[in-house]
């Protein structure tokens, strides 16, 4: 089964979340570590639409994966409200990371639901 273009834009921004995750860690002279694993989580989440949309590829190892991913994703997300709420940053940059841990949250429902098929649910 073949990807709908919207499924590709939708890839291309989870990319982008992905990596100006990565940037922004590395400017803030964040541990190099952390970074990475909040972008292996986005990569996770985007694995998950893929193995949506292709219907198959979903097993145990990636029900694991993307729980993981999600407790990574849970985690940042409490970490930018408390950054937030004490670096008092501009109207513009809270929307910015409120949209981008919004934006996530699709793939891993995607991904579940792959997961949720393919064990026959």
């Amino acid at each position: 089964m073949t990807m709908p273009w919207y499924s590709w834009a939708y890839l291309v921004l989870l990319a982008l979340i992905a990596s100006g995750g990565l940037v922004t860690t590395l400017r803030a002279q964040r541990p190099l570590a952390l970074g990475l694993l909040r972008f292996a989580a986005v990569v996770v989440f985007a694995c998950g639409v893929v193995a949506w949309h292709r219907g198959s590829g979903a097993n145990t190892l990636f029900a694991g994966l993307l729980f993981a991913a999600t407790m990574v994703q849970a985690q940042k997300a409490v970490a930018d409200a408390n950054e937030l709420r004490v670096r008092r940053l501009p109207a513009a940059a809270r929307a910015g990371t409120a949209l981008g841990g919004l934006a996530v949250l699709p793939a891993i429902a995607l991904g579940a639901l792959a997961v949720w098929t393919q064990m026959g649910g």
